[in-house]
């Protein structure tokens, strides 16, 4: 049995953590979620993996965390547990995970997984150290980028360590002397349809799907839609406030099952990510990776992983942070429709051949595991 400790379930924006989810569980491999907590976007999530869900007690019903943390308390080494807890949470939290450490037990889990390494790690550190099985993480991006107090310990202690981009693999060995597994997060390409792009309108037609962060560079994307002396839309699927839409660009999230449709519909997808003023940056956006497999050449920057799957082959690769060749790129793809086919082409014959798969990504996984 595998407990994967999650921060927050559901959220809109983790959809890559729930098809790794489904597909081991469609291994024969039982799996459970711990969720410590939710979203508010969560409401928009529409696929969900088929497993039971254990909520820790908290609120009113916190109390329930009382005599399970106590119980625990009496095992040898607990207390040394408890005291790295409190060193990071009050102590309704650090009873908390004694109460979801109990749970775990007897349940009978034998290995537990984090996706982030931050407070959902923590946890799962302190649970496996507790129950004296093997607990691994996936580090993708905040996580290291805008790293806890912890994270030396996690990154030392996880097994597996794994980074979703071979940038990650370097900085986590040179931050940190971590040895890292890279497992990329991939898609389902049969998702996604690859129908004829031809339009009645001669405006290019622009996607993005991102969370309105500083790092997608969505704010940049909108100005460059904009200021284009050639006729363009832009279909902005995302949390950006109502005001940044226009006759040109329309904005608001979607849940998961309806954005292969919105890609469909489109030329070019573009997100010029970059590294934000608190040096948050992205991986590789599981978002390019949908663009590509639904036959779309992307427009995108050379921020941290992403390089390691997008390149001039299969679209625009530009500097972060650079109107002018944001505004070149995207003038180059309103020129020529055959181009974009070519290059959204090969973008789709890239996903599988370079292994951005869930199945390539559940195969890395699990080998990393070792005794799944």
């Amino acid at each position: 049995m595998v407990l994967y400790v999650l921060r927050y379930y559901p959220t809109l924006t983790e959809t890559f953590v729930y098809r790794e989810i489904a597909e081991i569980c469609s291994r024969g491999i039982d799996v459970e979620i711990a969720a410590i907590g939710s979203r508010a976007d969560g409401i928009l999530q529409d696929e969900f993996p088929d497993v039971p869900v254990i909520r820790p007690p908290r609120g009113l019903a916190g109390w329930r965390v009382a005599g399970p943390a106590a119980w625990m308390l009496r095992r040898p080494d607990a207390r040394s547990e408890w005291r790295w807890l409190r060193d990071r949470f009050p102590a309704k939290i650090a009873a908390r995970v004694m109460w979801l450490a109990i749970e775990a037990e007897n349940r009978g889990v034998t290995r537990i997984h984090a996706h982030f390494a931050g407070e959902a790690a923590e946890w799962a550190r302190s649970i496996a150290a507790l129950l004296g099985i093997p607990f691994g993480v996936t580090v993708h991006a905040t996580d290291l980028f805008r790293p806890r107090a912890a994270l030396p310990t996690i990154v030392a202690e996880a097994s597996p360590l794994v980074a979703v981009a071979r940038h990650h693999r370097r900085v986590l060995n040179e931050r940190y002397g971590a040895e890292a597994v890279v497992v990329h997060c991939g898609v389902d390409p049969a998702r996604y349809r690859i129908e004829p792009r031809e339009s009645a309108s001669p405006a290019l037609r622009v996607v993005c799907v991102a969370r309105y962060a500083a790092k997608k560079g969505v704010d940049s994307l909108v100005r460059a839609v904009e200021e284009l002396p050639v006729s363009a839309v832009l279909r902005l699927v995302s949390d950006a406030p109502a005001h940044l839409g226009s006759e040109l660009t329309s904005v608001g999230a979607l849940p998961p099952g309806q954005v292969p449709g919105i890609l469909a519909e489109a030329d070019v997808f573009a997100l010029p990510c970059r590294i934000a003023a608190d040096g948050d940056r992205d991986g590789i956006p599981v978002a390019l990776m949908e663009a590509m497999a639904s036959g779309l050449p992307v427009i995108t920057t050379a921020v941290s992983g992403i390089g390691e799957l997008v390149d001039d082959q299969v679209g625009w690769l530009i500097p972060p942070d650079d109107p002018t060749a944001l505004t070149a790129a995207l003038l180059e793809a309103a020129s020529s429709g055959p181009e974009r086919r070519r290059r959204g082409e090969a973008g789709r014959a890239r996903i599988s051949a370079w292994g951005f798969t869930v199945k390539d990504q559940v195969d890395g996984l699990l080998a990393a595991w070792g005794d799944a």
